[in-house]
């Protein structure tokens, strides 16, 4: 292979990676700590938006699950932040959209970074590691305002609903925090109807499936949301798409699910 094709071949590596023109590591951002990022002005130049931006390393000392956050405290309200995780290859893992929300790349659109009007609990994604495992956190400024931002990663548990458990009757609430991430719930002695409330940003939907094996399961989503289960025997809740997450709150990534004997309208 010549040096010129290796190097065009290194390219639009990069660029499918999303790596194009990253600025250096700017320091280390510790599991459990928080940093301080000084984030330069967007600049405009021949009809696009480029963002200021800082890296950080995050270095997993454990086997855990991480949310990430940034907190404007110069522009607040007004900020235009959006963080972008990272592989130790370069492959993207997650991008924030909004406070509520976070997604795979291709999920991205520019009006996903208009502001919201609330108190803010910064830009955030939460994503799972190994220990020894290193990922490069993008934080990226949209507004033509420099920013002073706080970066916190901390550890926290996931919601334990749908892993596998048996679900027969009464009430769960569940959560799907992760890209990609699905719950499944046994239901193989279930009786009744079944009822999905979600009122979030996700394509969530609710898969009630004969079998393991069944190529054709019966679709809930929050609008077709109750189903006469028997005979069903698996329930599996996901983003429709497997590229949105959202966090434990309502309004977010919880959904609940409810047995009832009560018909469907």
């Amino acid at each position: 292979m010549s040096r010129r094709v290796f190097l065009g071949l290194a390219v639009l590596a990069l660029g499918a990676c999303n790596l194009q023109g990253s600025p250096p590591v700017s320091g280390d951002l510790l599991v459990g700590g928080s940093v301080i990022a000084d984030l330069p002005p967007a600049q405009e130049s021949a009809g696009e938006l480029r963002p200021g931006m800082k890296v950080y390393r995050i270095a997993l000392d454990q086997d855990e699950a991480v949310k990430v956050s940034a907190v404007s405290a110069n522009l607040q309200g007004r900020a235009r932040l959006r963080l972008m995780l990272l592989d130790d290859r370069g492959v993207v893992q997650a991008v924030s959209v909004a406070r509520n929300w976070f997604a795979a790349r291709q999920e991205l659109t520019p009006l996903s970074l208009r502001p919201q009007i609330a108190t803010d609990p910064g830009y955030r994604l939460n994503f799972k590691g190994q220990a020894g495992q290193v990922f490069y956190l993008r934080v990226e400024n949209y507004a033509l305002s420099q920013d002073r931002v706080t970066l916190y990663a901390d550890p926290f548990t996931p919601n334990p609903a749908g892993n596998g458990e048996a679900f027969t009757s009464g009430i769960r609430q569940g959560a799907i925090e992760f890209v990609g991430e699905f719950d499944w719930y046994n239901v193989s002695g279930a009786q009744g109807y079944l009822r999905l409330t979600y009122a979030g940003p996700l394509d969530l939907v609710a898969l009630l499936y004969l079998s393991p094996q069944d190529p054709s399961p019966l679709v809930l989503d929050p609008v077709m949301n109750c189903a006469l289960v028997s005979p069903a025997t698996l329930l599996v809740v996901r983003d429709r798409g497997l590229s949105r997450a959202g966090f434990d709150e309502e309004n977010s990534g919880q959904y609940h699910l409810e047995f009832s004997s009560t018909p469907c309208p």
